[in-house]
């Protein structure tokens, strides 16, 4: 499914993302259509009274938002009461967001010109009316690509690498312009977290332990580092410490599945490897965000996951003098069939996950993906037909309850495991 930009639409790419490959199931379907929940759950009393954002000053605890969520009241409501300490753009600044149709930031619509910033930007506004700052990922990533793009790597004009290696050092040049502009704006910095590149390894090819990058445009356009990483998660860190300038943001890799059993092993010794690379190059490196889309199915025992190897690739990544963000945490649930065993797996998975990464005093940010179940990339008819071809998940997974707030933006006990998690670190 394509937008009239040509990129590959969001519930799509995130099923691509997470799924690799696992494609669109049946018909009937419609594009954007999303589950309803069958059946409500009993009513949940909040017990932890404390806002999340207020339990421990040490960790920065924010959500996701995007889309018309940006835009509903409700929905910003619930989010405030919470006291978020940041907001984190959803799919604002990936470069199929910001260049649809070519190098300019806009989109047509019949003669009309239409920027491309204003998602982020209303973003920001909505963040600078909360008292917070915002949290901007994927500026670079070989998914979420405009079509112009993937035609000129696929026909490989003359010049084609210097083309691509041109738009990929404008496109951060005016990242960091446009966001200068908006701290001049706003009076101070609006997005001090800024990850770089987005999921640079190809996870469902690195079960066997070796490390695979993630193909694509960009992988091609530039030629590898010396040590075999690839040259332009070098290029873009070497661009944007010039370009971060008085503000300073921190400049970050984001990766999924490290937490995992199944793909974590191998994507862990990936990201230390990459790490590794970038640090003895002289790169400034600052943090590593971990997306936390916890998958049961997954793990070794989907029912009492053990977390140690995680957090031992957590000190890893501390003893390189590097934060830790967790950027997307949510619990897919399809391993589980009755609403209240879904609901408590979840929850257990919330706390447990939490906890253990919490022990790690690096983990600086923990980033909810999304606030409520009825804002779920999950809910996608379509991407919860594909869950049922997740290995150890039911054949027909009910509508995905993945998050800490249901449909109805009532508060459910995954909310209270991870106040809980963020009471033990502070205690």
């Amino acid at each position: 499914m394509r937008d009239e930009s040509g990129a590959t639409s969001r519930r799509d790419f995130a099923r691509l993302a997470l799924g690799a490959g696992v494609a669109a199931l049946g018909a009937g379907a419609r594009a954007g259509e999303t589950c309803r929940d069958a059946a409500q759950a009993p009513a949940y009393h909040v017990t932890e009274l404390r806002p999340l954002g207020e339990i421990d000053p040490g960790v920065a605890w924010g959500v996701h938002i995007e889309g018309g969520g940006v835009y509903d009241t409700s929905f910003t409501d619930a989010i405030a009461k919470e006291r978020p300490r940041l907001l984190a753009v959803g799919s604002g600044l990936k470069f199929g967001s910001l260049h649809p149709s070519s190098e300019a930031f806009e989109r047509r619509d019949g003669d009309k010109g239409l920027s491309t910033w204003t998602e982020t930007d209303d973003i920001v506004r909505l963040a600078q009316k909360l008292g917070v700052p915002t949290r901007g990922d994927a500026m670079i990533w070989n998914d979420w690509l405009p079509q112009w793009i993937v035609d000129l790597a696929k026909q490989r004009p003359q010049g084609w690498r210097d083309k691509l290696q041109e738009v990929f050092e404008q496109n951060f040049k005016a990242i960091f312009a446009h966001l200068d502009g908006l701290d001049r704006r706003y009076g101070q910095p609006v997005m001090p977290w800024r990850g770089l590149v987005n999921e640079p390894l190809a996870f469902w090819n690195m079960a066997n332990g070796g490390v695979e990058w993630r193909p694509g445009v960009w992988l091609d356009a530039f030629e590898a580092h010396a040590d075999g990483t690839p040259g332009y998660i070098h290029k873009a860190f070497e661009i944007c410490e010039r370009l971060r300038g008085a503000a300073k943001p921190a400049l970050y890799l984001n990766e999924a599945n490290c937490d995992n059993d199944k793909y974590g092993p191998a994507l862990r010794k990936g990201m230390l490897m990459l790490v590794d690379s970038l640090q003895k190059a002289g790169r400034v490196v600052d943090a590593v965000g971990l997306e936390a889309h916890l998958q049961p199915e997954w793990m070794h025992d989907p029912l009492r996951p053990n977390w140690k190897s995680l957090v031992d690739f957590l000190r890893e990544l501390q003893k390189r003098g590097l934060d830790v963000y967790v950027t997307e945490l949510d619990v897919n649930d399809c391993v589980v069939a009755d609403l209240k065993k879904r609901d408590q797996l979840v929850t257990d998975y919330t706390y447990s996950f939490a906890a253990a990464a919490l022990e790690v005093p690096a983990v600086t940010m923990i980033t909810n993906w999304d606030f409520s179940d009825g804002a779920s990339w999950y809910r996608d008819v379509n991407t919860v037909r594909a869950l049922g071809r997740w290995a150890g998940c039911q054949p027909h997974p009910a509508c995905p309850r993945p998050t800490m707030y249901n449909e109805k933006l009532a508060p459910k006990a995954a909310r209270d495991a991870l106040a809980r998690a963020l009471a033990g670190r502070r205690g």
